[in-house]
């Protein structure tokens, strides 16, 4: 009888005897083309529950298996990173322009400012380009371990355990016979640029503005990781990831380091020097947000006189002081023209004529019950400070105030990371209902309500101050300059425990406005008064001898 039909063997298969690729079935067992049977093929008899079950195929359903990508190391994990620090510079700056209407010159200055940051990187120049290759000097080329040219550490982490110095920065870092490259920019190092491309524009913005901004979560920094594409993230390097999480706030002082660091570096590298502060609508802001008196911005601009000031970024110079710094440097002068004027230590020292200053007195005790009053009134959660909430404060909380953490948390932390994870955290909330977007809806209210704040704060600020009788100078001569020394006596406290409680507050408050350690501030504020020192110093010492008829000093050393 003929086949019915031919089928292939196997691949690599054929007639032992004749070498047929062909075969056919004929009661249940196998024979080639030729007719020759094929061994390995067992005869059986067919059963009546498995009739019509023959040649059924039931195969097995694969998992779909996880695309893992390509971990980049090297040259590519670097430029990688940068592509990313990039991208999240993009946003800041698109958000800077598009949010708070900075100028559309902005960004041109934002390309210029990076592009130098990135210049001396040791980096590929092209694709078919040549390698850099050891250096004369016995260094490692351009393609060394990222170790040596990138720290790991995240950001934020130094800060838990201990502020940061803003004394401690040198030129001699950056020196160009160190044999030191350029390390690798940090996430905070975009705040940063942003900040110096507003020095460049002559934009009033300060680094507590930037911190500010960052901490609400309107600018993307904190959570700038969960920004980035999913491929992009995986492809990063174990070092690069530590690089780009923030715990949960910007230490203060971290963001005015970065910026210090980078006019040092930018003066060495590249013969670039960046203009002064716009320094008049930030003293002006200090003292509105302070509830000082506007006497206070007068006693400012004479002492910034009186110091030669011009509010520029030190780039010379083997030791940088706390003072040297131009924002510590203004809200230090705020601080300690408010002391002057209106001492915080509870001695009367009554002025000499009506004329004097000095005239008017402040109520410091009615001063911080208004400030305190503000963060006591509120019923939501303020924000920039919910990473202060610990978990015995989210037990007393009420609904709004733990809306508001929730609100924040989600926004910050909850990335595409894991959707098991997300869907975990979001499903005990899904069926209470919630306002769509409730921080767009108390934007405008938290604005209206700061505005009243401050308002309610300046008629409690008017309404404790008093004048003070002047008391004139004495006719004798020696009670003239015992009570002289004791009027314009003021003073000098160094550390935390040597401030009295309405100077605590003050300085706490100041210290918070300017995004920098209470350390820090009571160091500026210190060295501006040895400064003043010396300055009345050699004033009555040129009085003194003008008085005596001592002729002037005319370059002549010989008398």
């Amino acid at each position: 009888m003929a086949p019915g039909k031919y089928h292939r063997f196997r691949g690599g298969e054929r007639c032992d005897e004749c070498g047929a690729r062909q075969w056919y079935a004929q009661d249940a067992i196998r024979y080639c083309r030729n007719g020759h049977r094929l061994e390995g093929f067992a005869e059986h008899e067919a059963d009546e529950d498995a009739f019509g079950t023959q040649g059924k195929v039931t195969r097995k359903k694969k998992e779909p298996k996880k695309k893992i990508a390509l971990k980049l190391s090297g040259d590519e994990g670097r430029e990688l990173y940068l592509e990313v620090l990039q991208l999240v510079l993009m946003k800041q700056v698109w958000w800077l322009v598009k949010e708070k209407g900075f100028p559309e010159d902005f960004e041109e200055i934002m390309r210029a400012l990076w592009a130098l940051r990135v210049r001396n990187l040791p980096l590929r120049e092209s694709q078919d380009g040549p390698r850099r290759r050891r250096g004369e000097d016995g260094e490692s080329d351009g393609y060394a371990s990222s170790a040596a040219l990138f720290s790991s550490q995240s950001e934020g982490t130094a800060g838990e355990s201990s502020d940061f110095d803003l004394s401690d920065a040198t030129t001699a870092t950056w020196a160009p016979d160190s044999h030191r490259r350029w390390k690798l920019p940090k996430l905070v190092d975009t705040l940063a640029l942003c900040y110096l491309a507003c020095l460049v524009r002559r934009l009033p913005a300060t680094t507590a503005d930037f911190c500010g901004w960052a901490q609400t979560g309107e600018i993307d920094f904190l959570a700038a990781l969960n920004g980035i594409p999913r491929n992009t993230r995986d492809r990063l390097p174990a070092e690069y990831h530590r690089a780009l999480q923030i715990r949960d706030h910007i230490p203060p002082g971290r963001l005015q380091a970065a910026v210090q660091d980078l006019v040092i570096s930018y003066k060495v590298n590249f013969d670039t020097v960046f203009p002064p502060l716009n320094y008049i609508p930030i003293i002006a802001r200090f003292i509105t947000d302070l509830t000082l008196p506007v006497e206070v911005y007068l006693a400012v601009k004479c002492i910034t006189d009186i110091l030669k000031a011009d509010y520029t970024y030190p780039t010379g110079g083997k030791r940088i002081r706390t003072m040297d710094n131009p924002e510590v440097l203004l809200i230090s002068l705020v601080v300690v023209s408010a002391k002057l004027l209106y001492p915080l230590d509870g001695i009367e020292r009554p002025p000499r004529s009506h004329e004097d200053p000095r005239s008017l007195r402040v109520d410091w005790a009615k001063w911080r019950q208004a400030m305190q009053d503000d963060t006591i009134e509120t019923s939501s959660l303020q924000r920039g400070e919910e990473y202060k909430v610990t978990p015995e404060d989210v037990l007393t909380m009420d609904k709004v105030k733990l809306d508001d953490f929730m609100d924040w948390f989600e926004k910050m932390w909850i990335g595409d990371g894991d959707p098991k994870t997300t869907e975990r955290i979001r499903e005990p909330f899904e069926k209470q209902k919630r306002p769509s977007n409730p921080s767009h809806q108390r934007k405008p209210s938290n604005e209206d309500r700061e505005n009243e704040h401050i308002r309610s704060r300046y008629e409690a600020l008017n309404s404790s101050l008093r004048i003070i009788e002047p008391v004139p100078e004495p006719e004798d001569p020696e009670n003239e300059r015992t009570e002289k020394q004791d009027r314009d006596f003021c003073p000098v406290w160094r550390t935390q425990e040597d401030l009295p409680d309405a100077a605590k507050t003050l300085y706490n408050k100041a210290a918070d406005l300017a995004a920098i350690p209470l350390n820090t501030l009571i160091r500026g504020a210190a060295q501006v008064e040895r400064r003043l020192e010396v300055w009345c110093t050699q004033r009555a010492r040129q009085q003194r001898e003008k008085g005596k008829g001592k002729a002037v000093w005319t370059g002549d050393d010989s008398e």
